[in-house]
């Protein structure tokens, strides 16, 4: 996430204050060993396979370009292979996930493919909209900080604090 901080506090200016989301950069490592093992196989065949070299590189196009913007005037995003969209906040119901693909849903139920985001950037998500999208995990990590999972010989699970485990372990024996 990138953030300007101002001279003086070092905390995020009011206009400054935005997150951008790239996919994550292993992308090109995968990439790089599509080039390697397609350099092989190429060479079998040159004159029948040269073209295979173009997926890499799109690939590597895709890791590069693709990116998600939240900032205070909505949440952007600009795709490699198809024009960018853009939905401002007072048309965001929420962020949800399909697969492994974020989505930021409008009123209308309309939705935009947000490209970097991913359930464990939830946090850094919730941070650069300013608590506009809820932030789950860290809310859920919170609440279990400290806690013991119990789970009994049906497999239930129940956390409990080390007091209530202390209890529970009592009222067995």
């Amino acid at each position: 996430m990138t953030t300007r901080h101002t001279a003086s506090t070092g905390h995020p200016t009011d206009k400054d204050h935005r997150g951008v989301f790239r996919p994550d950069r292993g992308h090109l490592i995968a990439a790089v060993l599509m080039l390697f093992l397609l350099v092989f196989l190429v060479g079998f065949a040159p004159l029948k396979t040269f073209w295979l070299f173009l997926f890499p590189a799109l690939f590597i196009y895709w890791a590069l370009k693709a990116h998600t913007t939240v900032d205070d005037k909505g949440i952007s995003a600009v795709y490699a292979f198809r024009k960018g969209a853009h939905l401002p906040w007072e048309d965001v119901s929420g962020v949800s996930y399909r697969g492994s693909r974020a989505l930021a849903e409008d009123k209308n139920g309309d939705s935009i493919v947000l490209p970097g985001v991913t359930f464990n950037s939830l946090p850094r998500l919730s941070e650069a909209s300013r608590g506009r999208i809820p932030d789950p995990v860290t809310d859920a990590k919170v609440a279990a900080d400290g806690k013991v999972e119990v789970i009994d010989r049906n497999g239930h699970s129940v956390l409990m604090t080390q007091e209530e485990y202390q209890a529970h372990q009592r009222g067995q024996h």
